[in-house]
Protein backbone atom coordinates (compact mmCIF):
# COMPACT_ATOMS: atom_id res chain seq x y z
CA UNK A 1 0.00 0.00 0.00
CA UNK A 2 2.44 2.58 0.72
CA UNK A 3 4.48 1.74 -2.52
CA UNK A 4 0.84 2.47 -4.25
CA UNK A 5 0.73 5.68 -2.52
CA UNK A 6 4.62 6.93 -3.30
CA UNK A 7 4.08 5.61 -6.98
CA UNK A 8 0.73 7.53 -7.67
CA UNK A 9 2.03 10.92 -5.70
CA UNK A 10 5.07 10.66 -7.51
CA UNK A 11 3.01 10.51 -11.33
CA UNK A 12 1.02 13.47 -10.42
CA UNK A 13 3.93 15.25 -9.38
CA UNK A 14 5.74 14.26 -13.17
CA UNK A 15 2.63 15.13 -14.87
CA UNK A 16 1.91 18.55 -13.14
CA UNK A 17 5.86 19.32 -14.03
CA UNK A 18 5.06 17.99 -17.52
CA UNK A 19 1.78 20.32 -18.16
CA UNK A 20 3.95 23.17 -16.98
CA UNK A 21 7.14 22.51 -19.08
CA UNK A 22 4.27 22.29 -22.08
CA UNK A 23 2.94 25.07 -21.27
CA UNK A 24 5.78 27.20 -20.77
CA UNK A 25 7.68 25.37 -23.97
CA UNK A 26 4.13 26.63 -26.53
CA UNK A 27 4.43 30.01 -24.80
CA UNK A 28 8.13 30.04 -26.40
CA UNK A 29 7.42 28.28 -29.51
CA UNK A 30 4.54 31.00 -29.97
CA UNK A 31 7.03 34.08 -29.40
CA UNK A 32 9.42 31.95 -31.98
CA UNK A 33 6.85 31.96 -34.55
CA UNK A 34 5.88 35.73 -34.23
CA UNK A 35 9.57 36.42 -34.23
CA UNK A 36 10.17 34.57 -37.58
CA UNK A 37 6.84 36.03 -39.13
CA UNK A 38 4.85 32.85 -38.58
CA UNK A 39 1.74 34.83 -37.46
CA UNK A 40 0.52 36.43 -34.27
CA UNK A 41 1.26 33.81 -31.35
CA UNK A 42 -1.95 32.32 -29.57
CA UNK A 43 -2.85 33.73 -26.90
CA UNK A 44 -2.05 32.68 -23.10
CA UNK A 45 -2.73 33.57 -19.51
CA UNK A 46 1.12 34.58 -19.48
CA UNK A 47 1.53 36.50 -23.19
CA UNK A 48 -2.13 38.52 -21.58
CA UNK A 49 -0.68 39.58 -18.62
CA UNK A 50 2.56 40.84 -20.32
CA UNK A 51 0.62 42.70 -23.01
CA UNK A 52 -1.83 44.43 -20.54
CA UNK A 53 0.97 45.34 -18.14
CA UNK A 54 3.03 46.92 -21.28
CA UNK A 55 0.02 48.58 -22.54
CA UNK A 56 -0.64 50.37 -19.20
CA UNK A 57 3.31 51.25 -19.04
CA UNK A 58 3.64 53.00 -22.40
CA UNK A 59 -0.25 55.13 -22.19
CA UNK A 60 1.03 56.31 -19.14
CA UNK A 61 -1.55 54.74 -16.54
CA UNK A 62 -0.56 55.15 -13.49
CA UNK A 63 0.94 51.79 -11.58
CA UNK A 64 0.53 50.80 -8.24
CA UNK A 65 4.25 51.37 -7.63
CA UNK A 66 3.63 54.93 -9.49
CA UNK A 67 0.67 56.59 -7.16
CA UNK A 68 2.11 58.61 -5.01
CA UNK A 69 0.10 61.16 -2.86
CA UNK A 70 0.72 64.54 -5.51
CA UNK A 71 -1.13 62.36 -7.99
CA UNK A 72 -4.33 62.66 -5.92
CA UNK A 73 -3.44 66.34 -4.77
CA UNK A 74 -3.18 66.84 -8.62
CA UNK A 75 -6.80 65.96 -9.13
CA UNK A 76 -8.07 67.70 -5.52
CA UNK A 77 -6.66 70.77 -7.28
CA UNK A 78 -8.26 70.41 -10.57
CA UNK A 79 -11.05 69.56 -8.79
CA UNK A 80 -11.37 72.83 -6.52
CA UNK A 81 -10.58 75.15 -10.10
CA UNK A 82 -14.08 73.54 -11.61
CA UNK A 83 -15.77 74.19 -8.23
CA UNK A 84 -14.68 77.70 -7.71
CA UNK A 85 -15.37 78.83 -11.42
CA UNK A 86 -18.93 77.40 -10.64
CA UNK A 87 -19.39 79.11 -7.64
CA UNK A 88 -17.95 82.69 -8.96
CA UNK A 89 -20.26 82.22 -12.03
CA UNK A 90 -23.83 81.27 -10.05
CA UNK A 91 -22.57 84.81 -7.86
CA UNK A 92 -22.16 86.78 -11.05
CA UNK A 93 -25.33 85.26 -12.48
CA UNK A 94 -27.09 86.18 -9.44
CA UNK A 95 -25.90 89.72 -9.55
CA UNK A 96 -27.14 90.72 -13.42
CA UNK A 97 -30.91 92.20 -13.85
CA UNK A 98 -30.59 93.61 -10.64
CA UNK A 99 -29.09 96.90 -11.53
CA UNK A 100 -26.23 96.87 -9.07
CA UNK A 101 -28.69 96.63 -6.40
CA UNK A 102 -30.26 100.02 -6.35
CA UNK A 103 -33.31 101.05 -4.17
CA UNK A 104 -36.94 99.21 -5.51
CA UNK A 105 -35.67 96.96 -8.39
CA UNK A 106 -34.47 93.88 -7.00
CA UNK A 107 -37.15 91.31 -5.37
CA UNK A 108 -36.50 89.46 -1.82
CA UNK A 109 -36.14 85.86 -3.73
CA UNK A 110 -33.07 87.96 -5.79
CA UNK A 111 -31.58 88.94 -2.87
CA UNK A 112 -32.22 85.56 -1.35
CA UNK A 113 -30.14 84.19 -4.60
CA UNK A 114 -26.97 86.88 -4.46
CA UNK A 115 -27.13 85.98 -0.53
CA UNK A 116 -26.91 82.06 -0.90
CA UNK A 117 -24.23 82.55 -3.87
CA UNK A 118 -22.05 84.60 -1.93
CA UNK A 119 -22.00 82.80 1.45
CA UNK A 120 -21.31 79.50 -0.57
CA UNK A 121 -18.23 81.27 -2.46
CA UNK A 122 -17.12 82.56 1.23
CA UNK A 123 -17.41 79.63 2.88
CA UNK A 124 -15.17 77.48 0.00
CA UNK A 125 -12.87 80.25 0.37
CA UNK A 126 -11.88 80.03 4.12
CA UNK A 127 -11.29 76.34 3.48
CA UNK A 128 -8.37 76.88 1.63
CA UNK A 129 -5.60 75.68 3.54
CA UNK A 130 -2.77 77.94 2.77
CA UNK A 131 -2.70 81.43 2.90
CA UNK A 132 -0.94 83.40 0.23
CA UNK A 133 1.44 85.62 1.96
CA UNK A 134 1.14 88.59 -0.20
CA UNK A 135 -2.16 88.83 -1.32
CA UNK A 136 -2.95 92.13 -1.66
CA UNK A 137 -0.56 93.03 -4.45
CA UNK A 138 -0.87 89.15 -6.31
CA UNK A 139 -4.87 89.53 -5.68
CA UNK A 140 -6.45 93.55 -4.47
CA UNK A 141 -4.30 95.09 -6.36
CA UNK A 142 -5.58 96.61 -9.75
CA UNK A 143 -9.05 97.90 -10.34
CA UNK A 144 -12.61 96.33 -9.50
CA UNK A 145 -15.63 97.14 -11.29
CA UNK A 146 -19.18 97.53 -8.44
CA UNK A 147 -21.49 94.66 -9.94
CA UNK A 148 -24.12 94.62 -6.72
CA UNK A 149 -24.08 96.09 -3.15
CA UNK A 150 -26.53 97.16 -0.49
CA UNK A 151 -24.62 100.57 0.72
CA UNK A 152 -27.40 102.76 0.95
CA UNK A 153 -25.36 105.57 0.14
CA UNK A 154 -24.95 103.77 -3.15
CA UNK A 155 -27.86 101.78 -4.01
CA UNK A 156 -30.11 105.32 -3.79
CA UNK A 157 -27.32 106.61 -6.42
CA UNK A 158 -27.70 103.44 -8.26
CA UNK A 159 -31.51 104.25 -8.97
CA UNK A 160 -30.58 107.06 -11.92
CA UNK A 161 -28.68 103.73 -13.35
CA UNK A 162 -31.93 102.52 -14.25
CA UNK A 163 -32.76 103.64 -17.65
CA UNK A 164 -36.37 105.05 -18.31
CA UNK A 165 -39.13 103.33 -19.80
CA UNK A 166 -39.09 103.89 -23.66
CA UNK A 167 -42.13 106.47 -23.77
CA UNK A 168 -42.81 109.53 -25.30
CA UNK A 169 -43.78 111.42 -21.76
CA UNK A 170 -41.36 110.20 -19.57
CA UNK A 171 -38.38 112.70 -19.65
CA UNK A 172 -34.86 111.54 -19.46
CA UNK A 173 -33.33 110.98 -15.37
CA UNK A 174 -31.38 114.54 -14.69
CA UNK A 175 -28.47 112.81 -14.23
CA UNK A 176 -27.61 109.13 -15.59
CA UNK A 177 -25.06 106.82 -13.23
CA UNK A 178 -22.69 104.89 -15.13
CA UNK A 179 -20.05 102.49 -14.02
CA UNK A 180 -18.80 102.15 -10.37
CA UNK A 181 -14.90 101.38 -10.30
CA UNK A 182 -12.61 100.70 -7.17
CA UNK A 183 -8.91 101.16 -7.66
CA UNK A 184 -6.20 99.38 -4.99
CA UNK A 185 -2.83 100.98 -5.54
CA UNK A 186 -1.02 98.09 -2.65
CA UNK A 187 2.59 100.12 -3.40
CA UNK A 188 1.36 103.24 -2.52
CA UNK A 189 -1.38 102.49 0.13
CA UNK A 190 -4.48 103.99 -2.03
CA UNK A 191 -7.81 103.50 -3.35
CA UNK A 192 -9.47 105.56 -6.32
CA UNK A 193 -13.55 105.27 -6.00
CA UNK A 194 -14.18 106.15 -9.47
CA UNK A 195 -18.59 107.17 -10.52
CA UNK A 196 -18.93 107.74 -14.14
CA UNK A 197 -22.06 110.20 -14.44
CA UNK A 198 -23.53 111.60 -17.41
CA UNK A 199 -26.09 114.80 -17.98
CA UNK A 200 -28.94 113.87 -20.75
CA UNK A 201 -28.31 115.90 -24.07
CA UNK A 202 -25.74 118.21 -22.26
CA UNK A 203 -22.76 115.78 -22.09
CA UNK A 204 -21.65 112.51 -23.35
CA UNK A 205 -24.08 109.62 -23.16
CA UNK A 206 -21.55 107.40 -21.60
CA UNK A 207 -18.64 109.22 -19.24
CA UNK A 208 -19.87 112.52 -19.36
CA UNK A 209 -18.29 112.84 -16.77
CA UNK A 210 -16.16 111.76 -13.67
CA UNK A 211 -16.00 111.85 -10.32
CA UNK A 212 -13.03 110.28 -7.92
CA UNK A 213 -13.07 109.90 -4.25
CA UNK A 214 -9.30 109.09 -3.31
CA UNK A 215 -8.44 107.91 -0.18
CA UNK A 216 -5.49 106.27 1.52
CA UNK A 217 -5.42 103.25 3.78
CA UNK A 218 -3.44 101.42 6.31
CA UNK A 219 -3.85 97.81 7.66
CA UNK A 220 -5.72 96.56 10.81
CA UNK A 221 -3.59 95.59 13.99
CA UNK A 222 -5.71 93.33 15.99
CA UNK A 223 -6.58 90.10 17.14
CA UNK A 224 -9.87 89.55 15.30
CA UNK A 225 -10.34 86.81 13.07
CA UNK A 226 -10.52 89.03 10.11
CA UNK A 227 -7.69 91.69 10.50
CA UNK A 228 -5.26 90.08 8.55
CA UNK A 229 -7.74 91.35 5.32
CA UNK A 230 -9.40 94.47 6.97
CA UNK A 231 -8.19 98.01 6.07
CA UNK A 232 -8.72 100.99 7.68
CA UNK A 233 -9.39 103.67 5.22
CA UNK A 234 -9.52 107.44 5.17
CA UNK A 235 -10.75 109.37 2.46
CA UNK A 236 -8.75 112.61 1.25
CA UNK A 237 -10.02 114.52 -1.27
CA UNK A 238 -13.07 114.36 -4.13
CA UNK A 239 -11.88 115.41 -8.10
CA UNK A 240 -14.19 116.18 -10.34
CA UNK A 241 -12.90 115.96 -13.99
CA UNK A 242 -12.80 114.64 -17.67
CA UNK A 243 -15.53 116.58 -18.23
CA UNK A 244 -17.19 115.75 -21.87
CA UNK A 245 -19.72 117.51 -23.62
CA UNK A 246 -22.13 116.42 -26.23
CA UNK A 247 -22.45 117.57 -29.76
CA UNK A 248 -25.33 119.16 -29.05
CA UNK A 249 -23.38 121.51 -26.61
CA UNK A 250 -20.62 122.47 -28.34
CA UNK A 251 -22.78 123.46 -31.32
CA UNK A 252 -24.86 125.72 -29.02
CA UNK A 253 -21.29 127.05 -27.56
CA UNK A 254 -19.56 127.52 -31.04
CA UNK A 255 -22.24 126.83 -34.01
CA UNK A 256 -19.89 125.32 -37.03
CA UNK A 257 -21.99 127.85 -39.45
CA UNK A 258 -20.67 130.95 -37.62
CA UNK A 259 -16.56 131.85 -37.44
CA UNK A 260 -15.38 130.71 -34.08
CA UNK A 261 -14.60 133.52 -31.60
CA UNK A 262 -11.86 133.68 -28.96
CA UNK A 263 -14.27 133.46 -26.43
CA UNK A 264 -15.83 130.16 -27.94
CA UNK A 265 -12.66 128.47 -28.02
CA UNK A 266 -11.79 129.32 -24.52
CA UNK A 267 -15.23 128.09 -23.23
CA UNK A 268 -14.59 125.20 -24.87
CA UNK A 269 -11.21 124.40 -24.04
CA UNK A 270 -11.87 125.52 -20.17
CA UNK A 271 -14.53 122.69 -20.02
CA UNK A 272 -12.49 120.02 -21.79
CA UNK A 273 -9.63 120.59 -19.17
CA UNK A 274 -12.48 121.45 -16.50
CA UNK A 275 -11.49 119.77 -13.00
CA UNK A 276 -12.36 120.72 -9.19
CA UNK A 277 -10.84 119.23 -6.13
CA UNK A 278 -12.42 119.18 -3.16
CA UNK A 279 -10.07 117.99 0.49
CA UNK A 280 -11.91 115.98 2.64
CA UNK A 281 -12.18 118.21 6.01
CA UNK A 282 -14.08 119.86 8.31
CA UNK A 283 -17.49 119.90 7.69
CA UNK A 284 -16.96 117.57 4.29
CA UNK A 285 -15.35 115.11 6.33
CA UNK A 286 -18.22 114.67 8.79
CA UNK A 287 -20.71 114.88 6.01
CA UNK A 288 -18.92 111.75 4.55
CA UNK A 289 -19.51 109.89 7.54
CA UNK A 290 -16.03 110.76 9.45
CA UNK A 291 -14.03 113.45 11.93
CA UNK A 292 -10.77 115.08 12.04
CA UNK A 293 -9.45 115.16 15.35
CA UNK A 294 -6.49 117.25 16.43
CA UNK A 295 -7.37 119.41 12.59
CA UNK A 296 -5.99 116.01 10.70
CA UNK A 297 -7.16 116.47 7.07
CA UNK A 298 -9.29 113.24 5.93
CA UNK A 299 -11.97 111.96 6.75
CA UNK A 300 -11.69 108.56 8.66
CA UNK A 301 -14.74 105.88 7.10
CA UNK A 302 -13.75 102.94 9.17
CA UNK A 303 -12.86 99.41 8.54
CA UNK A 304 -13.59 97.67 5.35
CA UNK A 305 -12.91 93.65 5.10
CA UNK A 306 -12.83 91.59 3.05
CA UNK A 307 -14.45 87.90 2.91
CA UNK A 308 -13.01 86.75 -0.72
CA UNK A 309 -10.75 87.78 -2.68
CA UNK A 310 -9.06 85.96 -5.73
CA UNK A 311 -7.62 87.11 -9.56
CA UNK A 312 -11.79 87.43 -10.69
CA UNK A 313 -13.93 88.21 -7.52
CA UNK A 314 -13.48 90.26 -4.30
CA UNK A 315 -16.34 90.51 -1.87
CA UNK A 316 -16.07 93.83 0.87
CA UNK A 317 -18.23 94.93 3.26
CA UNK A 318 -18.09 98.67 4.93
CA UNK A 319 -18.52 99.05 9.05
CA UNK A 320 -19.44 102.10 8.51
CA UNK A 321 -22.50 101.96 6.05
CA UNK A 322 -22.67 97.70 6.86
CA UNK A 323 -23.29 97.17 2.90
CA UNK A 324 -21.68 94.43 1.23
CA UNK A 325 -20.10 95.20 -2.08
CA UNK A 326 -19.38 92.78 -4.84
CA UNK A 327 -17.12 93.84 -7.90
CA UNK A 328 -15.46 91.64 -10.49
CA UNK A 329 -12.01 92.62 -11.96
CA UNK A 330 -11.82 95.06 -14.83
CA UNK A 331 -8.61 92.78 -16.70
CA UNK A 332 -9.33 95.25 -20.08
CA UNK A 333 -7.50 98.18 -17.66
CA UNK A 334 -4.51 95.89 -16.90
CA UNK A 335 -3.50 95.32 -20.64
Amino acid sequence: VACSYHLNTTSRAMSLSLSSANTYSSTAQNIALCAAGGGRPKTTPTLTLFRRYSQRRRRGFPTRSSLTSDTFSDVNDDERKRKRAVLKEKLIESCRGTYRGAVGFSNDREREDIRNAKEALETFGAEEKEEEKDWMRNRLNGRWKLIYTTALDVTGLLVFSVPPPPLPFFPPPPIVVGDIFQEFKTDAKEIVNEIRASVPWVLEEKDGVILRVNATYKGVDDSSINSKKALELVFQEAVVSDVRISELTETLLAPAILPRSELNQRALLFLRDFEVRFPLFGRAARAMGGSDENGVSGAAVGRYEFSYCDEDVLIGKATGSQGIFIFTKDHQSQM
